[in-house]
């Protein structure tokens, strides 16, 4: 495989309590975690939720240069929703930018709704990140065949990842043959001639990759595949994979609690 190719189960072979965790409890409980930091409104509680998960992350010791790098992917995206919130969001105008054919003003308060739905996604994605990093990916998919997920959506997730790296090999080698026959890009994106380039290029990547999924299967066929992908992994739930699920969910109604303003409860309570 090409070094530009992601690795999922680079990390998944550490010895922490993380990566020894069930995947089963792991996956139940990050879940609903996730659900829990979504659903979260205020600064409090989701900068909580966001100090006790680097402190997970920590406690797991995973890279965190290649965790910043993985969300280098999505970040961008989530950047173009959130820089449209100040703008649509109705409040207390911060400061206006003057265009030639109209102003544009951000309000404090679309600002902070940016600012939540960032750190919102923060928290998502790295609670995401590690149960992937901690889990190989096999025993990923085992653990949702035994909590009842359909097995046509398990398939999918496998295969989808496994041929969108064959596709990619297909891609640079197709790119490094034309190079070899002295091609030369167009300078513009919009040209006829990328455009005809890019349709061609496309056209052969779709009837190579048909080509190779007759061939992949037809030699599962040959090797016994019945529609099931199977494992020689044994998983076991033991009472502290419990316990460790039950201590996630309890941190997930704590940062719930902060951020329903439970804390000035008690406060106010003495």
């Amino acid at each position: 495989m090409d070094q530009a190719h992601i690795h999922l189960d680079e990390f998944a072979r550490l010895k922490t309590f993380f990566h020894d965790f069930d995947p089963r409890v792991k996956l139940v409980s990050c879940l609903i975690f996730v659900v829990i930091v979504v659903s979260l409104n205020t600064f409090a509680g989701l900068g909580l939720a966001l100090f006790l998960i680097s402190l997970f992350i920590l406690g797991a010791r995973l890279p965190v240069g290649r965790i910043f790098k993985r969300l280098g992917f999505i970040i961008p995206l989530v950047l173009m929703f959130a820089v449209f919130l100040p703008l649509i969001r109705p409040g207390t105008p911060l400061f206006q930018l003057k265009l030639s054919f109209t102003t544009l003003t951000f309000t404090w308060e679309g600002l902070q709704a940016s600012a939540i739905f960032l750190l919102r996604f923060l928290c998502g994605a790295l609670l995401l990140i590690l149960v992937t990093f901690t889990t190989p990916f096999h025993v990923l998919l085992r653990s949702l065949r035994d909590l009842r997920i359909p097995q046509i959506f398990t398939q999918l997730i496998q295969f989808t990842l496994r041929y969108f790296f064959v596709l990619y090999d297909e891609v640079i080698r197709m790119q490094r043959a034309r190079r070899s026959r002295n091609f030369r890009p167009a300078r513009s994106l919009w040209s006829h001639h990328t455009i005809t380039t890019l349709g061609g290029l496309l056209g052969v990547l779709f009837i190579r990759s048909f080509e190779r999924g007759e061939r992949v299967y037809h030699a599962m066929l040959a090797r016994g595949f019945q529609g099931e992908v199977r494992t020689l992994d044994s998983l076991e739930a033991r009472p502290k994979d419990f316990l460790l699920g039950a201590v996630i969910l309890l941190i997930g109604i704590l940062t719930l609690i902060i951020d329903q303003g439970g804390w000035l409860w008690l406060y106010l309570s003495k």
